[in-house]
C-alpha cells in the first residue's frame, strides 16, 4: 500500500482557496464526475437547505482524489451521504482508485456518529459493470442522476455533426431557420422568471411536475454568477416559443430543463434550442453534449419516454452508467435502530391523548 497517502474531511473549501483551484481541475478533468462535484453545485445545495462535506485524498501534497457528499440537516444517526457523480477517483489506475476509496470509506465510517449518518450513496459515471472495488456496495434504490443518457460528440465539425442527425431532427432545423427563428441567451439570474413561465405551460400541457420557482431562483443565483449556467429562450416576432437551461462545466455540456410553449408549435423552435445549444458549447470548447435521461429503447412505461423520441431526432451514442450504489455501515445500523427505539418509547403517549392532540 503506498504510504504516503492521507484523507482529510473537510467541512467547507473556500472558493478562491488553493485548495479550491485543484478540486475544480481535478473533477473537470475526471470523465466519470461532473458538475455535482464541483464547488458551485455544492453551493447551489447549500443554499437548498442541504449540509456539503468535502473528503479529499492526497499522494503527500497533490490531491488524487475525494468526494463531495451531501446530507440532510435531520438525519439522527440514521442519514446517508449521497455523492452525485462521485466519488471522484483515478479510475484508470485500480490500485490507487482502490486505495482511495478505501481511505474515503474509513474517514465517513469514523465521522459517521458525528455526522449521524449510517451509509454512502455513490454515482460515479462509469459504465456498467461495477468494478471490482465496488464490491462492498449494492445497487442503490434511487438515482439522482440518470444512468441512461445521450451524449452527442462536439469534437466533429458542425458540417459532420447536422449530418449525422436523423433526416427529421435536420429538416426541424432548417425549418426553424427559415422561418426566422431567433435563440437569444441570456445568462442571468433575472431571466429566471421568463425561464419558470415556460416551464409552468410545459408541465400544464405535458401532465409532469416541475420544481417550485425557488429551486430554479437559487440554482441560476450560484451558477449564473459562476459562468457555469446558460438560459437560452427561442423567440420569433415577439412571440416566446420555448427555453432551455444548460449547465458547462469542464469539456461537458449538459441539457438540465427546457421545452417549448403552445405558441407557434409549428416553427419547432426546440430544434432550434438545441441546435444553438451544441453549436455555442462547440464554440466554447466542450466535447461533449449530454441530453440528461434517454432510453435507448422508448419504452412506453420509461420516465424518459416522453423525452426521447425528440434527443434521438439529434443523433448521438447512448450512454448507460452504473446508478447509484450503498454501502451501510453494518454497526451504524444496529446502533440506528435501538436510539430510534428507544427514542419513539420516550414520545409514547396514552391513547386517548393522542387522538385528541389530532382531532383539532
Amino acid at each position: 500500500m503506498n504510504q504516503s497517502l492521507t484523507v482529510r474531511l473537510i467541512e467547507r473549501i473556500e472558493p478562491g482557496a488553493p485548495l479550491a483551484r485543484e478540486w475544480e481541475a481535478l473533477v473537470k478533468d475526471n470523465a466519470a464526475s461532473g458538475i455535482m462535484q464541483s464547488l458551485h453545485w455544492r453551493d447551489v445545495k447549500a443554499s437548498q437547505g442541504l449540509v456539503p462535506f468535502h473528503v479529499c485524498v492526497f499522494n503527500g501534497d497533490l490531491l488524487i482524489a475525494g468526494a463531495i457528499f451531501y446530507t440532510s440537516l435531520k438525519r439522527n444517526g440514521v442519514g446517508v451521504l449521497v455523492a452525485p457523480e462521485g466519488p471522484v477517483l483515478p479510475w484508470h489506475d485500480e490500485s490507487l482508485a482502490r486505495e482511495s476509496l478505501r481511505l474515503i470509506i474509513d474517514c465517513v465510517r469514523e465521522w459517521s456518529e458525528e455526522l449521524g449518518v449510517m451509509a454512502i450513496r455513490i454515482e460515479p459515471r462509469i459504465a456498467p459493470a461495477p468494478p471490482r472495488i465496488l464490491r462492498e456496495f449494492s445497487r442503490g434504490p434511487v438515482d439522482l442522476v440518470p444512468f441512461e443518457t445521450l451524449y452527442i460528440d462536439l469534437e466533429q465539425d458542425s458540417e459532420s455533426l447536422f449530418a449525422k442527425m436523423k433526416p427529421k431532427g435536420r429538416y426541424n432545423i432548417k425549418l426553424a431557420e427559415r422561418h426566422g427563428v431567433r435563440v437569444v441567451q441570456e445568462n442571468s439570474a433575472e431571466a429566471i422568471g421568463k425561464f419558470y413561465s415556460v416551464m409552468q405551460q410545459v408541465s400544464a400541457r405535458d401532465g409532469f411536475a416541475v420544481e417550485p420557482y425557488n429551486f430554479f431562483e437559487k440554482l441560476a443565483g450560484v451558477l449564473c454568477d459562476r459562468g457555469c449556467l446558460r438560459l437560452s429562450f427561442a423567440e420569433h416576432e415577439g412571440d416566446l416559443l420555448g427555453a432551455s437551461m444548460l449547465t458547462v462545466y469542464g469539456r461537458r455540456a449538459t441539457y438540465l430543463y427546457g421545452g417549448v410553449t403552445n405558441t407557434k408549435r409549428n416553427l419547432m423552435g426546440g430544434y432550434a434550442l438545441q441546435w444553438a445549444a451544441m453549436t455555442s458549447a462547440k464554440s466554447e470548447g466542450c466535447s461533449t453534449y449530454d441530453f440528461y435521461g434517454f432510453d435507448a429503447f422508448r419504452s412506453a412505461e420509461h420516465p424518459y419516454a416522453r423525452f426521447s423520441q425528440f434527443k434521438s431526432q439529434f443523433g448521438g451514442t447512448p450512454m448507460r452508467f452504473i446508478g447509484a450504489h450503498e454501502l451501510f455501515f453494518t454497526d451504524k445500523v444496529a446502533d440506528a435502530f435501538v436510539r430510534l427505539a428507544n427514542e419513539a418509547s420516550l414520545f409514547q403517549e396514552p391513547k386517548s391523548t393522542l387522538v385528541a392532540a389530532h382531532s383539532e
